[in-house]
């Protein structure tokens, strides 16, 4: 406060002057009231003039007065705060290199954290960007091996899209290879500008992935007087760890129990001079790791680039100078009444239920667009949600995906988490990630085993998922683009109907019948009916196939190239998770 103080700036000086007037007021009275004394002698005063009546108060207002007239000469003499900007936002306070180290290996899909362990941490991640403070920040996936997928930016729309590719398709290589990842990021730093630099590590801290070659790269950050931060995204109980093809991992046939061991990592953080925080609901986590830790390291100089703009403060000056103003020269009943009018609008609704009313009124008028603006901008459970349920209206399957994360992180009791994954699973489904829609909505069934909806959708992920080739390069297929989505088959809530049988488990256009003779017959009858010839034409074969492969998305399999680019292969044996 005081520092702030120190580079107080006033922008027009001299309306300080306005501070005397009163002075010069109390001056002139007394001046008046002398001159009026020496008009007659003191014993013949009481006949020539009246004598001032004694107020009570009189000295109170008197004080008020001239305090009122000491706050107007503040506020118009524009007291502020230099402020600088560049491109229009406000420069950044806190010049930290952060690289962000995300394990992706199979145990984090394990679901003693919901949804999921990944899943988790990537809503942790989306969590912290509120706190950023103008850090840099880098993303770095590792499994059996380690690629960037985002090098340091200060660019939290750039780190916000990086969120969004999170796939654990992109290391292809099983296993947990902490050191090459560790490594990785240290290398990273090396390269970046500055000296504050740190890493940020998501993991669920398995036993297994602590080694020689782990504590070596740990050795190493200390050596470069680089912090490990770690947030464990795990527990001591544990889950299974699934397999992508189904069933769970074992070991010697025993099923695999995968458990957070942070005694290690513990003492990891603290040889660094980092922090350990497990994850948990609520924002300790994070202040624990950010604002106890990341937030607490000394930064990096900041340049003054951009221009120089101001914080005015006048109005902290000029509302108590017209509250006086109005305590002294008006009556107390209309002081009170006017005292009563401002409190009255301070204690009015907030703004955000104006906003989710007006929301509310363009989702009924089907502008959606404008309705997950208002949404967004309610903010709250209820305004995450609306917004999501607005985005997928219009087939925004990412935004509705952030929201519904966002409303699973603000939500307050289990029957708002399980509604908020029921969404997120649509919005996943809608997105072609049949994975995390089913795993989203066998969580809602743990939470809601009756909810028939939940039941309906997740058969028809798993459907999805099943017919999917495992050397897919995405999963997507043309039938998604305009199939259940377009018809409803996938409920929002607010829905109702029975969720239909996937149509594309049957030949279309048929009924089996499984009595024998009906099956007979109609084979008799296929028999019998002559069959039309199929002829293709090659020219306009190979015409549609090279109009579809420039039509399909490869997202994956591009990130997948590029993070090998810094994979570090070596001969250790790991378990595959």
């Amino acid at each position: 406060m005081i520092e702030q103080l120190l580079h107080l700036h006033w922008r027009e000086p001299l309306w300080l002057g306005l501070a005397a007037l009163p002075l010069l007021f109390g001056w002139w009275r007394r001046a008046r009231h002398a001159r009026l004394l020496r008009y007659a002698d003191a014993e013949l005063l009481p006949w020539a003039a009246n004598q001032p009546v004694a107020q009570a108060g009189k000295r109170w207002r008197a004080l008020a007065h001239g305090l009122a007239w000491v706050l107007l000469a503040l506020a118009a003499a524009g007291p502020r705060l230099p402020l600088e900007v560049r491109a229009g936002e406000a420069a950044p306070r806190h010049r930290v290199t952060v690289m962000v180290v995300l394990d992706v290996s199979a145990s984090m899909r394990a679901t003693d954290i919901e949804p999921d362990r990944l899943t988790r941490a990537r809503l942790e991640l989306l969590d912290w960007l509120p706190r950023l403070q103008g850090e840099r920040v880098g993303l770095i996936l590792y499994a059996g091996e380690a690629g960037v997928l985002l090098p340091p930016t200060d660019d939290t729309a750039l780190l916000q899209r990086a969120l969004d590719q999170i796939d654990p398709r992109l290391i292809e290589v099983q296993g947990t290879n902490l050191a090459a990842a560790l490594d990785l990021a240290r290398a990273q730093l090396a390269a970046a500008p500055g000296r504050a630099k740190a890493i940020l590590l998501l993991t669920d801290a398995e036993i297994d992935s602590v080694d020689e070659a782990a504590q070596a790269a740990v050795d190493g950050l200390r050596d470069a007087h680089l912090p490990l931060f770690v947030l464990g995204v795990g527990s001591e109980a544990g889950a299974p760890v699934p397999l992508p093809d189904g069933g769970f991992a074992e070991r010697d046939g025993v099923q695999v129990q995968s458990r957070m061991a942070d005694s290690a990592y513990r003492q990891w953080t603290d040889t660094t001079g980092g922090r350990f925080a497990a994850v948990r609901d609520g924002d300790a986590d994070w202040s624990a790791l950010h604002d106890g830790g990341i937030a607490a390291l000394p930064g990096d100089p900041v340049e003054a680039l951009g221009a120089m703009a101001w914080r005015e403060l006048y109005a902290w000056c000029l509302a108590p100078a017209l509250a006086l103003f109005m305590m002294v020269y008006l009556p107390r009943r209309v002081a009170a009444l006017i005292a009563l009018a401002v409190c009255g609008a301070a204690l009015a609704p907030p703004a955000a239920w104006a906003d989710e009313a007006a929301a509310w009124q363009a989702w009924q008028q089907k502008q959606y667009a404008r309705a997950q603006t208002l949404y967004a901008q309610a903010g709250g459970y209820g305004g995450q949600m609306g917004a999501g349920a607005a985005a997928w209206r219009q087939a925004e399957y990412a935004a509705a995906a952030r929201h519904f994360a966002a409303a699973l992180l603000l939500a307050e009791n289990d029957a708002q988490r399980a509604d908020a994954l029921y969404n997120l699973g649509n919005a996943h489904y809608g997105r072609g990630q049949w994975q995390a829609a089913w795993e989203a909505f066998e969580t809602v069934l743990r939470m809601r085993p009756n909810d028939a909806r939940a039941r309906a959708n997740r058969d028809q992920a798993w459907q999805r998922l099943r017919r999917q080739r495992p050397d897919a390069p995405m999963q997507s297929d043309l039938g998604g683009r305009r199939g259940f989505l377009a018809e409803g088959r996938i409920q929002l809530d607010g829905q109702s109907g029975q969720t239909p049988d996937d149509p594309e488990s049957e030949a279309a256009g048929m009924q089996v019948d499984r009595s024998a003779q009906v099956a007979a017959a109609a084979q008799q009858q296929d028999a019998e009916a002559p069959r039309p010839r199929l002829t293709v034409d090659p020219g306009l074969a190979l015409s549609g196939l090279k109009k579809l492969e420039r039509l399909e998305g490869r997202p994956v399999p591009m990130l997948k190239n590029l993070l090998k680019q810094d994979a570090r292969r070596d001969d250790a044996e790991r378990p595959p998770w």
